[in-house]
């Protein structure tokens, strides 16, 4: 196993003794105790299984503590200090700290009715509405498993034809058709198929 750095930045040297000490105390205490960083006794920990401490039950909100909130994720904060992660999300947001992702430029904060538009209208269409970047529309729907918006078109009956619309027909592929038109490309297959006109690039005659 690769030896962690210790604050002088040399490779740590794990004791029995140390690892004996994992988990029985806080690993900010821990890390205090042994002059390691807080992150090498984590890791240390974690490599190992070693499950943190107990949280105590009432949490002393040290400025440590308070100082580590958003300098990195709250999953981390509270195994270091031996928290409840929900402990450490709601006292960020009562101090109004940013979380760590939030420095992403594409972080933002979800409300139900912003949710509510996914998929109920264009990506596009959700960003310029709730001034979203909408790559972070496009990845908050598609982590929600949301469908992107469909419009759906009217049925056409083949007697809907308009005679405009069908010297369409066969003069361009049908896909091309279906976007002139506005339309399905099979709506614009069938009728052709129901006319006998041959598709785009075939001639009628063999």
């Amino acid at each position: 196993m690769t030896p962690q750095p210790s604050k002088s930045g040399k490779p740590h040297k794990w004791t029995r003794k140390q690892i004996a000490m994992l988990g029985t105390i806080p690993d900010a205490a821990l890390s205090r105790k042994l002059d390691l960083h807080v992150s090498t006794v984590l890791k240390k920990r974690q490599q190992l299984g070693v499950p943190a401490s107990r949280p105590p039950k009432s949490i002393h909100w040290t400025p440590d503590v308070i100082a580590s909130l958003g300098k990195m994720p709250d999953g981390e904060v509270a195994s270091i200090y031996g928290m409840n992660i929900l402990s450490v999300y709601k006292k960020r947001l009562d101090l109004g700290i940013r979380c760590y992702a939030r420095k992403s430029k594409t972080w933002h904060y979800w409300t139900k009715k912003e949710i509510a538009l996914l998929g109920k209208m264009p990506d596009g269409d959700v960003a310029l509405k709730t001034g979203i970047n909408k790559a972070s529309v496009y990845w908050k729907r598609c982590k929600l498993k949301i469908p992107p918006f469909t419009q759906k078109r009217p049925k056409k009956l083949l007697t809907d034809w308009t005679r405009k619309e069908i010297a369409v027909l066969g003069k361009m592929t049908d896909a091309a058709a279906a976007a002139t038109l506005d339309l399905a490309p099979s709506a614009v297959r069938l009728k052709r198929i129901s006319l006998g006109i041959p598709p785009f690039g075939r001639s009628s005659s063999r």
